[in-house]
């Protein structure tokens, strides 16, 4: 199967990184949701990224189904936590578990500046292999699946050396009061060993450190720093060892996105705070009340546009159109098939949305943990068989997957895919979240002082935005990209 596809026109590029602000801040937002969570919830996340990057610049003999799951994994599996990190900005650390004999959390005063550093560091280690892979997408290199080994293992060997040594004396460095906070936290625990020892023998347990005041910080802050530290190696060793210095520049500029992204998406959780750089700052209610739903959805939305960004301004020849011929990944046919069976259409579009919907339906009718396990079970095993048969017989007859190729398939999945998760979001499951609290209140709506309730209870606010996101973007992708337009 071979196309010729066109390069995007100056204007749809520039609406490609609109679209990508609306489309991830949406799907972060969404990634803080019951179902969506930590691992899973960047499953979805890297999904939709993937699912735009292929349905506008899949013009790549590198872009084929079976790279959009293996990237995906790759950014689920170096996802971290947050700890206590993102309120340092404020001028202050907490201990997050009470002092004996205290019944609220100390506070430490700190620089705001080493709650900047730690944030961006943060951000820069968060899905530092995800970086290079999307990176191999666009590179000139050919990569095998020996390179994905090697960077894989330098970002892994580097972060574990890291959290066993340098690490602790660069978080002494950029916030010295953290180490201060853990000491006296295990002292009072009655632990006779430095912060660092501690780590190294739990082998930095945050199930452990978090009943330790101050330690949580600790753990968190050092396996950050080591995350940060494995992603500028990674980086590096693909420039050096792989000699592929394209990814090695692409990866680090994605890295420092998401690090930017990340710490100037955390001004709501700071903002009114009498410490830090915007002490005093007054904020209206239903701005305050919804601060994490803001962060994190700005966290997306600066994440989308910056990485739509990068990628816009790659020059022509990393993004020129192609004759277009498909190969999958793999020579096997029988591995192809079962790969995108299980991993790329099961898994990835089947589980994580099953999984998802098991969850927040059973948060609405039961609140029972069996029957969510068993809803997913049972509905995976329906949707497996009758895939895999069809990808089997495309296999067959076209040598595709689902008889399109794989920017075809990305650009008609991409809206029905975010049409399901916002179907998820707005009207099922958390309870007083859903659509249906919208619906309920609707009546409120129409008087003043309904209306004014509403508003300053943030839930009308953060509906507001996220409707606002997910119609932005289904508006922009369907009129610029689906029909796609080849003149500015």
């Amino acid at each position: 199967m071979t196309k010729s596809v066109n390069q995007l026109n100056p204007l749809q590029k520039i609406f490609s990184i609109i679209a990508g602000a609306f489309l991830i801040g949406f799907a972060w937002r969404v990634r803080g949701n019951h179902g969506f969570g930590s691992m899973w919830g960047m499953f979805t996340v890297t999904t939709t990224i993937l699912l735009l990057v292929y349905a506008l610049y899949g013009k790549k003999k590198t872009m084929n189904y079976e790279m959009i799951p293996i990237a995906v994994i790759l950014a689920g599996i170096t996802t971290g936590g947050w700890g206590t990190l993102n309120s340092q900005m404020n001028g202050y650390l907490s201990s997050s578990w009470n002092f004996q004999g205290e019944e609220v959390d100390r506070l430490l005063e700190i620089s705001p500046y080493s709650g900047l550093a730690i944030m961006l560091l943060l951000g820069f280690g968060w899905f530092p292999l995800f970086a290079i892979a999307l990176g191999s997408l666009f590179s000139k290199k050919k990569y095998e699946f020996k390179d994905y080994v090697i960077f894989i293992g330098i970002y892994y060997a580097t972060y574990f050396i890291a959290n066993l040594s340098v690490s602790h004396y660069i978080l002494s460095v950029i916030n010295p009061q953290a180490v201060e906070g853990a000491t006296l936290g295990l002292i009072d625990a009655g632990h006779d060993m430095t912060p660092m020892k501690a780590f190294i023998t739990q082998l930095g347990s945050a199930a452990w450190a978090k009943k330790i005041p101050f330690c949580r910080n600790y753990f968190t802050s050092v396996q950050v720093i080591s995350s940060a530290i494995g992603a500028f190696a990674s980086s590096l060793g693909v420039g050096i060892v792989l000699k592929d210095k394209f990814n090695a520049i692409f990866s680090t500029l994605i890295n420092l996105v998401c690090g930017i992204a990340i710490t100037v998406a955390d001004v709501p959780l700071i903002l009114g705070s009498d410490r830090g750089f915007f002490a005093g700052v007054e904020t209206p209610d239903f701005f305050a009340t919804c601060a994490w739903s803001t962060w994190e959805f700005f966290t997306g939305f600066f994440l989308g546009l910056g990485i739509m960004l990068v990628i816009a301004l790659l020059p022509k020849k990393y993004t020129n159109s192609e004759k277009y011929e498909y190969s999958p990944l793999f020579n096997n046919k029988k591995v192809t098939i079962y790969f995108n069976s299980f991993i790329t259409v099961f898994a990835l579009f089947g589980i994580v949305l099953i999984r998802a919907f098991a969850f927040r339906l059973n948060e609405l009718i039961l609140d029972n943990e069996t029957f969510e396990i068993v809803l997913t079970v049972l509905l995976s095993v329906i949707i497996f068989f009758p895939i895999h048969k069809k990808i089997k017989a495309n296999m067959k007859n076209s040598n595709t997957p689902f008889k399109l190729l794989p920017y075809e398939f990305a650009n008609k999945i991409l809206p029905y895919y975010v049409g399901l998760i916002a179907i998820l979001y707005f009207f099922l499951g958390e309870k007083a979240r859903n659509t249906v609290y919208i619906i309920k209140n609707t009546g409120k709506l129409l008087t003043a002082d309904g209306f004014s309730e509403l508003w300053h209870g943030s839930y009308l606010w953060e509906h507001l935005i996220m409707s606002v996101a997910v119609i932005g973007f289904l508006v922009i992708y369907v009129l610029l990209f689906k029909y796609k337009k080849k003149k500015s």
